[in-house]
């Protein structure tokens, strides 16, 4: 067992806040800039969002509950940390801190008791749908850092799953401030596309405000997203008072095969099942 005493989390907050301090500041938000940049690479991070607004079946299911309940279902085993450490750092004012992230995969087995609740399959899955009915954008992939963080083992399967909201998400803060290359260890969902309609954008420019990316922008007094910077979070689409901004996938199965052919040696090999989508 990774043990972990019961200040731990107290302190990785703190931490945290430290280890995203702007590049603009001197000296130290220089050295901690070169940090994010070495650790962000295709070997140590490879994550996707998985925006909550795509619905998907004749129930109109969410997509990432379509994606997270097979891999819960799938998964040898699973917990959920105490809190989020983004929100706990941050204090987030707009949703609950102890909606914490979900690790999936053996090495989580290690994951000790003060800092995460070893979760049955049902659990998780309720926990799943609470994080995404609260409007939190899941993001779901291998970060290395988190083997560590966690103390388990680095040579055994670990996913992490955060559930992500705008105002604390470290990796929407800081994104921007990454080169070409770390950005691209942020991989777009295949075959989701968000799309604006003319009609009813009023260029208030509110999805271009929250855009992590930048992909979001107004030009002639409406939004247009440009779907090569897109990383596909949806949260555009989720601000948007006009309901403009739509996010679709065109091809469930091929979208959840690419995504679990990326990531599923983190899980130990999870198979597409080709009758959980209703």
């Amino acid at each position: 067992m990774g043990t972990r005493p019961k200040w731990y989390l107290s302190a990785l907050a703190k931490i945290w806040k430290i280890l995203y301090i702007k590049p603009s500041v001197p000296i130290l938000g220089k050295a901690i800039y070169k940090g994010r940049v070495k650790g962000t690479t295709p070997e140590t991070l490879n994550i996707s969002y998985l925006p909550i607004n795509v619905e998907v079946g004749v129930e109109s299911i969410p997509l990432p509950v379509i994606i997270l309940e097979s891999i819960i279902r799938n998964s040898e085993h699973r917990v959920i940390t105490h809190r989020c450490t983004c929100r706990d750092a941050w204090k987030c004012k707009n949703f609950d801190l102890h909606i914490g992230c979900m690790h999936i995969g053996a090495a989580t087995a290690e994951e000790d008791t003060t800092v995460a609740h070893h979760a049955s399959i049902d659990e998780a899955i309720v926990h799943l749908h609470k994080a995404v009915n609260a409007g939190l954008i899941p993001f779901i992939g291998h970060v290395a850092a988190d083997n560590t963080i966690w103390n388990v083992s680095k040579n055994r399967p670990f996913l992490t799953v955060c559930f992500c909201c705008q105002c604390c998400c470290t990796q929407f803060d800081y994104y921007q401030y990454l080169p070409p290359e770390a950005k691209a260890t942020f991989h777009r969902l295949q075959g989701v596309t968000v799309s604006v309609d003319k009609d009813k954008c009023i260029g208030c420019g509110k999805c271009a405000e929250v855009c992590l990316t930048g992909a979001a922008a107004l030009r002639e007094g409406k939004s247009r997203v440009d779907e090569k910077v897109c990383k596909t979070c949806g949260v555009c689409a989720q601000v948007c008072p006009q309901k403009a901004i739509t996010v679709r996938v065109e091809n469930v199965e091929n979208t959840i095969s690419e995504l679990l052919g990326r990531i599923d040696k983190e899980v130990g090999g999870l198979p597409v099942k080709s009758n959980f989508i209703q």
